[in-house]
């Protein structure tokens, strides 16, 4: 017994230590140094494929910069976003230079602002969600600014948040509690909304907890809604046929109806998913407010990594993005307190292109 523990004593020495007695650790190669930075306990690596952050545009001591939301590129190249503190609809042009558009607070006397939100384009307008005025279009050849949509069933919204367009051109916008007039104090609860291609306008979700960010995936069979005071991803796919559930559903081509409505991808600290893009391979890339920069979530839901944004006095207000630049695989990225934009490259070109054109799937 004895010889037995000698050998196993031997063999265990032997694998520990190297030629010479010395710990075989203090010969093994350092490992590779790691090319970003030190990401927080609890946040998941830089992602993949992303290229270097650096700083696009500073509007922060302007009007038009105070607190910046939107996002959406023109097919000029030009990146048009909002100020919510403000009023004012301005773009970028490619080289950073600001250009201040309209402002869409009325008259003073009126006592009310418009406070703007989400931006998408769609043949040659851009449209937005306020707060306050409900869905509202830019025409840039006209240079009107209209009303779309005021009222659900003759009751105000309760403040209008993001919008995105499925590939039939039905609009979807989201409709949090507590940033606009609203119907009801009491109602804690918020919505998603269709306006469809025929001027129809539906609830088609409801009793989320603060709806935010929303994107139709590439393949045009679900919504991805960030429910932001509950650090969550809700997932929404469109009923299109047969389940194994339900062997007899119909596919519903006005998208409507849902075979599932979900939560998912619960993101970490006091992270809010607020304005969120997918890429042409079904990945969402999330401006992830509380914690200062954006969150890439594969087609699974899994969250794989985190892009903080070194944005100046530890600004966490990440709000929204944008794709665009080259091949369209750059991410701007608004920074709303400090009223700076950042850019980095992504390895697959969004799903959104120049003008709010919707680009092929890749598989």
């Amino acid at each position: 017994m004895r010889m037995c523990v000698l050998i196993l004593g031997a063999l265990l020495a032997g694998l520990l230590l190297g030629e010479g007695g010395g710990p075989v650790f203090a010969q093994m190669p350092n490992p590779p140094a790691n090319a970003g930075p030190v990401q927080p306990w609890g946040l998941p690596p830089l992602p993949q494929g992303v290229g270097p952050v650096e700083k696009f545009a500073d509007a922060g001591n302007t009007p038009q910069g105070k607190f910046l939301e939107g996002g959406a590129f023109d097919e000029q190249g030009n990146l048009w976003f909002v100020g919510i503190g403000s009023g004012w609809i301005s773009y970028l042009q490619p080289d950073g230079k600001l250009v201040p558009v309209v402002n869409c607070n009325p008259p003073e006397d009126y006592g009310q602002t418009c406070e703007p939100q989400g931006t998408r384009w769609k043949d040659g307008k851009l449209y937005l969600t306020t707060r306050h005025r409900g869905i509202l279009t830019y025409d840039p050849k006209t240079k009107e600014l209209k009303t779309l949509v005021y009222t659900y069933r003759n009751q105000l919204f309760k403040g209008p948040n993001d919008l995105d367009f499925d590939a039939e051109g039905n609009l979807f916008f989201t409709d949090p509690w507590a940033t606009g007039v609203g119907p009801s104090l009491n109602d804690a609860s918020g919505a998603v909304y269709q306006y469809s291609k025929d001027g129809i306008l539906r609830r088609v979700i409801d009793n989320l907890h603060f709806p935010n960010g929303i994107a139709v995936s590439p393949d045009n069979g679900r919504l991805a809604i960030g429910d932001c005071t509950a650090s969550r991803m809700v997932y929404a796919y469109f009923q299109a046929g047969p389940t194994i559930g339900v062997p007899g559903a119909k596919p519903d081509p006005l998208h409507l109806t849902f075979q599932t409505v979900r939560a998912g991808t619960y993101f970490p600290g006091a992270g809010c998913p607020d304005g969120l893009h997918y890429d042409v391979k079904g990945n969402l890339w999330v401006a992830t407010g509380g914690l200062g920069g954006v969150m890439q979530v594969d087609p699974r839901g899994l969250i794989v990594g985190f892009v903080p944004i070194p944005a100046p006095g530890g600004d966490l207000a990440t709000t929204n993005l944008a794709f665009g630049g080259q091949d369209n695989k750059e991410i701007f990225v608004m920074a709303a307190n400090s009223g700076t934009f950042w850019r980095f490259k992504t390895p697959n070109p969004g799903l959104i292109g120049p003008g709010g054109v919707r680009l092929p799937e890749q598989k």
